[in-house]
């Protein structure tokens, strides 16, 4: 992928209103991954003072979001499904990362970890997309790729 098409792709991604509201930010994206994080914050716990499952939900799905569009091409969930591992206090950085697993001319796989900064596995996910006929950047539509 080109240096201006990537700088693209990662532009239009930082600009998710969701992601942004709930503190999340995009570290890397490149095609069939992404890296993303959040600090855990006082609005984001539940009523036993533990991070919202949504919240963390809300990580991991951003990161799929991010890994499974990072082909240029609209990609919407179909499916997710999330293990909680552990809990962690607030006011810690998570990091999310999502690897496609298989990417398929109508649909993908991806497998989503988020951990803390030490490595920690607080919760894994699996989720699957719909590739639309949509391409929402220019210039990044690839003949090496699956096309629908």
């Amino acid at each position: 992928m080109d240096q201006k098409v990537s700088q693209q792709l990662f532009s239009k991604m930082s600009q998710d209103p969701f992601a942004r509201f709930m503190g999340i930010e995009l570290l890397e994206v490149k095609p069939g991954y992404s890296r993303l994080s959040m600090t855990v914050g006082e609005h984001q716990v539940n009523f036993h003072g533990m991070p919202h499952g949504g919240a963390i939900f809300s990580l991991a799905d951003a990161a799929f979001a991010a890994a499974s569009n990072s082909h240029g091409q609209t990609a919407v969930a179909l499916t997710m499904n999330i293990s909680f591992l552990s809990a962690v206090p607030v006011g810690t950085k998570l990091f999310a990362e999502a690897r496609e697993e298989k990417l398929g001319r109508r649909t993908a796989l991806y497998h989503m970890t988020v951990t803390t900064e030490d490595g920690d596995l607080v919760a894994s996910c699996h989720g699957m997309v719909y590739r639309k006929k949509e391409w929402f950047v220019e210039g990044i539509r690839s003949a090496t790729l699956p096309q629908v």
